[in-house]
């Protein structure tokens, strides 16, 4: 069990640290993710990126995820459960183009400005991986800013060799301080694991400038 975001983040820190990452900047997804995250850049001495990404829910059933969205528009499917509900394409972008508005106000919010990842160390840290569609489309997003090394940085996943192989094929480093089986889902694993505000990101992030 992990008492919350922030010790799950000094605890990755201690793991990371052990790589000797030369040129470390760590990526964030908000909002869950910064909390993470904010203590591995402050112990490595690292900037800070926002990856924005949002989930795409299926009509009817907002906690049930299609897929997700990044900021750049890349878009990750699932396609079997695309086709076994019967959505559209047309239903996919439309959400996908009202998920990349409302991560652009999201950012305004924060007004962070975008770190260049080429060349870098990227550390991608989220606070949990349920389904692995926003931690696949992440990596997707950061490869193509070609970075030197990609590390994979969260506290808790499913026990899933599959999950694992494609992540493994993504990345140089895959770090998971506790993986379970049955999962359920990632706020099970947490003492706390309340929802983060627009003003807490804020005053986390406040913490690295």
């Amino acid at each position: 069990m992990i008492k919350d975001r922030i010790s799950a983040g000094e605890a990755l820190a201690d793991r990371i640290e052990k790589l000797g990452l030369a040129n470390p900047v760590v990526v964030a997804l908000p909002r869950g993710g910064v909390a993470v995250g904010v203590p591995i850049a402050k112990r490595l001495n690292a900037p800070l990126d926002l990856l924005f990404i949002k989930k795409i829910p299926a009509p009817g059933n907002p906690e049930l995820a299609l897929g997700s969205v990044a900021e750049s528009g890349l878009l990750h499917l699932n396609q079997k459960l695309a086709v076994k509900l019967g959505v559209t394409e047309e239903y996919v972008q439309q959400v996908g183009r009202e998920k990349i508005a409302e991560i652009a106000r999201q950012r305004e919010k924060y007004q962070w400005e975008p770190v260049p990842l080429e060349g870098k160390d990227v550390i991608i840290v989220d606070d949990g991986i349920a389904t692995g569609s926003s931690a696949y489309l992440a990596l997707q997003s950061v490869v193509r800013e070609y970075p030197k090394s990609i590390t994979l940085a969260v506290p808790v996943a499913p026990e899933d060799p599959d999950l694992f192989k494609v992540l493994n094929s993504l990345t140089h480093n895959l770090i998971i301080l506790e993986t379970h089986s049955p999962f359920i889902a990632v706020g099970k694993w947490y003492e706390d694991f309340h929802q983060l505000g627009d003003g807490e990101v804020k005053g986390l992030l406040s913490q690295l400038q």
